[in-house]
């Protein structure tokens, strides 16, 4: 598998936890993500079905996508697909794709850097990080439209990060910018399915996890009904219990926490998050490539 390194990964280590989660399917980034991935399992059982969460501020979702098997993961080996991220999405294509993968005794899936290889794969690459993150929306646009998103994946998506909703951030703004690029994509290139994900939660700042869920309400409200929405905050704030992670600012406005299983600094993934995110993301993917296939 050929991906960039990444500074922040550390070496795995054994975790005794039994993978029992629960995943909502509706459909991070910067300096403060150059912290590591954390424990990591050596082998992880398949998690439980997801059920619905839909606390606070949620909406309510579709039934959940199949469970995932041998078959239908060696079909991506055959599907282009560019995802566009930071460094929980590398948490989830570095360690959480291998497990996956593994659990079912499957070769991990080829990862290129940039654009995916031609008989199919994933396409890996780090969006461009400032302090404003119409910079990752610009990066998405041109790697679509210029370095060739466009002719030659079957699926693109794009993820922004905890660090870029924060407090003070214009949320619909961002959200509005967001949808206006994907509208624009999605007219100009057809044959490409753009998948949308919600933005990761973390243990951090409650102001700033409430603006979060803010800016994942207008997702899940203009998205949730598409089926082409991976909740991904819902994911890692439903604990292996099945509890929501869910709590209030001192000035009453919700959000989700990330469970601290699933987390190794508060917001990047463990290994166990990282597996339960990429077992969500990977169900997406099958469900999207064969409806593309169907429409062919």
């Amino acid at each position: 598998m050929s991906i960039e390194s990444r500074a922040w990964r550390h070496p795995s280590a054994k975790i005794a936890a039994l993978l029992a989660a629960v995943f909502v399917l509706v459909g991070c980034t910067g300096d403060i993500e150059a912290a590591g991935t954390g424990a990591s399992a050596e082998s992880v059982p398949e998690p439980s079905a997801p059920q619905a969460s839909v606390e606070p501020n949620s909406v309510a979702t579709p039934d959940p996508l199949p469970e995932l098997d041998a078959v239908g993961l060696e079909s991506l080996r055959q599907v282009r697909i560019f995802f566009a991220h930071r460094s929980v999405g590398g948490n989830i294509v570095e360690d959480g794709f291998p497990a996956v993968y593994r659990r079912l005794e499957l070769e991990p899936p080829r990862v290129d850097v940039g654009l995916p290889a031609t008989g199919g794969g994933f396409g890996d690459h780090w969006l461009d990080q400032t302090e404003d993150p119409q910079s990752k929306l610009r990066d998405f646009d041109r790697w679509v439209r210029i370095e060739g998103v466009g002719a030659n994946a079957d699926i693109a998506v794009m993820k922004l990060g905890y660090v870029d909703v924060v407090a003070d951030t214009d949320v619909q703004h961002l959200f509005d910018s967001y949808r206006s690029m994907m509208d624009r994509l999605e007219s100009d290139y057809p044959q490409v399915a753009f998948l949308h994900v919600t933005v990761s939660v973390t243990g951090w700042q409650p102001e700033n996890n409430a603006a979060i869920e803010r800016f994942n309400t207008l997702m899940r409200d203009h998205y949730g009904s598409t089926g082409r929405l991976y909740d991904l905050a819902s994911v890692v704030s439903t604990c292996a219990d099945g509890r929501s992670e869910t709590r209030e600012t001192e000035e009453g406005d919700p959000y989700h926490s990330i469970c601290d299983e699933y987390t190794s600094d508060g917001g990047h993934l463990n290994e166990l998050g990282a597996t339960i995110a990429a077992d969500g993301l990977l169900r997406l993917l099958v469900a999207a490539a064969a409806e593309r296939e169907d429409s062919r």
